[in-house]
This record gives structure tokens, sequence and C-alpha cells, in this order.
């Protein structure tokens, strides 16, 4: 009776965080439509700016596709655990053939594996995507780094000939 009260307490405390996390997604959600709405109205300026702050968004993105995996994760685990309340002491009406039970868990780990790729797969392709700006980044500092030093050479060079 006790491990029955233990486990409704910790099911309502995983409610109320589930719909804390509910409230905060649905805040970000109407947060990001707004830049969305804001940022279609301005002019292309203020997009090269905020280019460069990709990296706090993403890091929070990746984030929440890490929990968002986890829950998953979670869902489909729970759905395969035997939990106390599912043993009311009567005979299941439909029991599950052996083979359909290992099948079921299979698609149930498949499903889990494809949410789990679908996450590193968007991972990689962000992490792809900043290495590519960040060589565009070097590529132009040094082009600018080159730049710098021709114009000193030809500088010191101009200055050389007025002596002679």
């Amino acid at each position: 009776m006790k491990e029955l009260e233990q486990q409704r307490d910790a099911l309502w405390y995983g409610l109320g965080m589930v719909e804390q996390a509910r409230d905060w997604y649905q805040q970000e959600i109407h947060q990001v439509q707004q830049r969305l709405r804001h940022r279609s109205e301005t002019s292309g300026e203020k997009e090269q700016a905020s280019m460069s702050l990709v990296n706090h968004p993403s890091l929070l993105q990746d984030k929440i596709q890490h929990v968002n995996c986890c829950l998953s994760d979670f869902i489909s685990s729970a759905d395969r655990m035997f939990l106390p309340h599912c043993h009311t002491g009567q005979a299941d009406p439909e029991p599950l053939a052996p083979r359909a039970k290992v099948r079921r868990s299979q698609r149930q780990d498949l499903e889990a594996l494809k949410q789990h790729n679908y996450w590193l797969t968007k991972e990689v392709s962000r992490k792809s995507q900043r290495i590519t700006q960040l060589e565009h980044e070097k590529a132009i500092l040094i082009k600018q780094l080159l730049d710098d030093q021709l114009e000193g050479y030809s500088h010191t060079a101009c200055d050389s000939s007025t002596f002679v």
C-alpha cells in the first residue's frame, strides 16, 4: 500500500513538472513566433548581426531536443515495463503471446532508436553548419590579414623609394 502511495505521489509530481514544461514550451513557441514576425518586418542588416548570435539558441535547441528524446525514451520504456499498477490480480483478458510481446518490444526499441537517430542527425547538421560558418569567417579573416600585410608592404616599399 505504501509503495502505491509513493508511486502515486511521484506520478503527481511528474504531472506537475510536465505541466510546467508544457507552459514553458508554449511561452517559447509564442516568443519564437514573435521574433519570426519581427524579423520578417526588419531589413537584412539585423539578419547579418544576428548570425553572430547563433550559438546561444542552438545550445538551447540542443537541450530541448535532448529533453524531447529523453521523454520519448521514457514513454516508450514505461509502456514496456511491468509496473505494479499493471498487475491488479485479475487475469489479463487477452494475454499477448511471447512472440507478440517481443515484436512489440522490438518496435518500441526501433522507434526509440529512430527518435535518437533523428536527434543526432539534427545535431550533426547544426554542428556542420556551424563549422561551415566558422570556416567562412576564417577565410575572411585570412583574406583581411593578407590584404593588411600587402598594404603594409606597399607602404614600406613606397617609403624606401623616396629615400633613393
